[in-house]
């Protein structure tokens, strides 16, 4: 037996398992949204076969997803035509066509009426 064999000794009965050689060191390509969902099958195939744990694998499509997230914002701020030329104002964000008024008072009436 090598120094390189990785074993389990079972306890009660003293016999020998020998471990599959470890692959080392699993680097994804994860740079886009389709490298991110080709990883996210790989370890959905491997859940449903049996070669990962269920839990594990759903730590793991966890960790992908959050991974998407970032290259997502990245796309985005890299995206020259998805920044709006204006920002939204509140009666926009709300739904209404606009809040005309000259009076604060009644603005703020307004105002809390959109909030409601």
């Amino acid at each position: 037996m090598d120094d390189e064999t990785m074993v389990i000794i079972d306890g009660s009965t003293g016999q020998i398992e020998h471990l599959p050689p470890s692959k080392g060191r699993h680097r994804a390509k994860l740079e886009s949204l389709a490298d991110i969902r080709k990883e996210m099958s790989k370890v959905y195939r491997e859940s449903r076969t049996g070669t990962i744990d269920p839990t594990q694998a759903a730590k793991s499509v966890w960790i992908l997803s959050e991974i998407k997230k970032v290259v997502e914002a990245e796309m985005k701020l890299n995206d020259p035509q998805s920044v709006d030329s204006k920002p939204m104002s509140l009666a926009e964000f709300y739904g209404q066509e606009s809040i005309t008024t000259k009076d604060p008072i009644q603005a703020a009436k307004d105002y809390q009426q959109l909030m409601r």
